[in-house]
């Protein structure tokens, strides 16, 4: 049986409004073609629905029987429609995203206030986390979308870049010791240091660093929050490494900013996700806003 949408809707019209001429005014069609649609349905159907004079229109028995077997489904099925088309026009929806910190505080705030103002209903969740386990939580379907780094080629992942950032070592301008220009990590291991916690690029990288070093190393002071960090540095607790990107949003008056001459030291920072995974309409539109931010950031030359 060949159903069609088209004279179901037009046999619903029909009995909402008990006219053939004020539903096909409703369908935007001429009424011979309204006519032709209820009689293609009833041949189908091999049953008479509606009792017709020259005025008025009524149900038979069958059309009756058939009105209470159709309507709530075709309801449905044009509320899925409607959902569809909304999740589709970015009308509804939620995004669950993953980013790192230094991302977080200074990208993703413009983006979501662009896509908040595009799309007012979206419902959005952020994750902060650093890139080993932003990662993990795209692996294994826990967020959508990660803003962080690709460290290591992975066939599983898509990498889409989007800017440029490096790390920089930040300190108070009567630090003790005089810094050698260029600056490295090696330059740092005789200093005492203010890291983020395990997992984090900064402390991955001094650690790493640190393997290689000789003499005595210093002490290190691990904190949660970059706030923290300067906090500490004000302090004259030692040399924070920070990411570039982040230090707009950080209070460094005071402070002096020093940016690593190390190759690892620098990092591309773009958009995560699974390669074998569509994305929802959400997460591009947000995508699209997170680009048009992107690319109206100053330049990253210098802290």
């Amino acid at each position: 049986m060949n159903i069609k949408y088209r004279p179901l809707k037009a046999f619903l019209l029909a009995v909402e409004t008990s006219s053939f001429t004020h539903a096909a005014e409703r369908m935007c069609i001429t009424q011979p073609s309204f006519t032709a649609l209820i009689r293609d349905l009833e041949e189908t159907l091999g049953v008479r629905l509606f009792d017709r004079t020259t005025r008025t229109i009524s149900l038979t028995a069958a059309g009756e029987d058939f009105l209470g077997r159709i309507q709530h489904p075709l309801d449905s099925l044009e509320e899925a429609y409607r959902n569809m088309h909304e999740l589709a026009t970015v009308k509804r929806g939620s995004i669950v995203l993953g980013a790192l910190p230094s991302v977080a505080i200074r990208l993703i705030p413009p983006a979501l206030r662009r896509l908040k103002e595009r799309h007012p209903a979206l419902k959005i969740r952020v994750v902060e986390a650093y890139n080993d386990e932003l990662i993990m939580l795209l692996r294994t379907n826990q967020i959508e979308l990660a803003l962080g780094a690709m460290l290591n080629p992975a066939a599983d992942l898509h990498f889409q870049p989007l800017l440029q950032d490096a790390f920089v070592a930040v300190h108070a301008p009567d630090h003790p010791a005089s810094l050698p220009d260029p600056l490295r990590w090696q330059d740092l291991m005789r200093h005492d240091v203010v890291l983020t916690t395990q997992g984090s690029t900064p402390r991955m990288l001094f650690d790493s660093e640190r393997r290689h070093a000789t003499g005595s190393i210093a002490s290190i002071y691990e904190v949660t929050h970059m706030t923290t960090a300067i906090g500490m540095v004000r302090q004259g607790l030692g040399i924070a490494v920070l990411p570039r990107l982040a230090l707009p949003e950080l209070d460094l008056r005071t402070l002096r900013c020093r940016e690593l001459a190390d190759a690892n030291a620098q990092r591309t920072l773009g958009m995560l996700r699974r390669a074998d995974r569509s994305m929802p309409p959400a997460a591009e539109a947000f995508m699209m806003q997170m680009e048009i931010v992107a690319a109206t950031l100053d330049s990253p030359s210098s802290p």
